[in-house]
């Protein structure tokens, strides 16, 4: 039990996660962090991990990693912050006080009643101003359709000149405008009849195979942005996968992946960084 006691956070984070055969590199990508931000928190250096804020945040998602309860390793870390202390009620007594004074309460009242009584007075007088002028447009109203039907003369001086359009009708131009249109009519229907064809060469598709020599996290996406696989590979598997290019893909132990597209074998080497590999393929 002491030596529990005197072990610390990154020990019993190191001694967890060797008793369940984790490398650091499988427990990288299932956290979805670097290797060094995993061997900063068992090496007890937090503060390589930015703010106190996220290095908790780390430390908690990996204690759930391997099983252990948060809590107790939390509270052990150095630099814990006090919280409670921050929260301080002294702006809130001054403004309850304030708000609760009796003669605050008597100048809002008589602000209130000096501010309705004015309007009071106004709205009663423009109410009885509106109500005089209401009948006078009543009779102007009445007088003015007068001169409303001395337009309606106009429409008669339309119907002379329809009589000049039939004397251009006879020109022999719709006889000769009638054979143009079937000749247009024949060409439109192959050039419609062609456009499907052309769609289909326009889909392209790749064919992807994966074989593993070690645990690999694997991600592989299409063209559109569709996840195609997503999860933990173990080492002696191997994964077919097929989709529009480009693809992007993210390969955990790549040293001990191989890759083939469309049966060429593809080099994973120069996007290896650390030990993951990302890319994307095109055609």
């Amino acid at each position: 039990m002491s030596e529990q006691v005197q072990a610390s956070v990154g020990q019993i984070l190191r001694e967890a996660r060797e008793a369940q055969g984790l490398a650091l590199e499988n427990a990288a990508i299932r956290l979805h962090l670097m290797q060094r931000q995993i061997e900063a928190m068992e090496a007890d250096d937090f503060s390589s991990l930015g703010q106190p804020v996220f290095a908790r945040g780390f430390v908690r998602n990996y204690t759930r990693l391997l099983g252990l309860a948060p809590e107790g390793l939390l509270a052990r870390m150095e630099g814990a912050p006090a919280e409670p202390a921050t929260v301080s009620p002294l702006p809130t007594p001054s403004s309850r006080s304030w708000l609760t004074s009796p003669w605050l309460l008597l100048l809002l009242l008589g602000a209130l009643l000096l501010g309705a009584i004015p309007v009071a007075l106004y709205w009663w007088l423009n109410s009885d101003v509106e109500e005089s002028p209401a009948p006078a447009p009543v009779q102007h109203s009445r007088s003015a359709p007068a001169p409303v039907p001395v337009p309606a003369a106009a429409p008669a001086v339309v119907p002379a000149p329809a009589m000049e359009v039939p004397l251009a009708a006879p020109p022999v131009v719709l006889p000769e405008a009638a054979p143009a249109e079937p000749a247009v009519v024949p060409p439109a229907v192959p050039a419609d009849a062609g456009a499907p064809a052309a769609s289909v060469p326009g889909v392209a598709k790749g064919a992807l195979h994966l074989e593993f020599g070690a645990d690999s996290w694997t991600e592989i996406k299409d063209a559109s942005g569709n996840m195609l696989l997503r999860k933990l590979n173990t080492a002696g598997s191997s994964v077919d996968v097929s989709g529009t290019p480009p693809f992007n893909l993210v390969i955990g132990n790549a040293a001990q992946a191989k890759l083939t597209y469309n049966g060429r074998p593809i080099d994973l080497k120069p996007f290896v960084d650390v030990t993951v590999a990302r890319f994307t393929l095109e055609e």
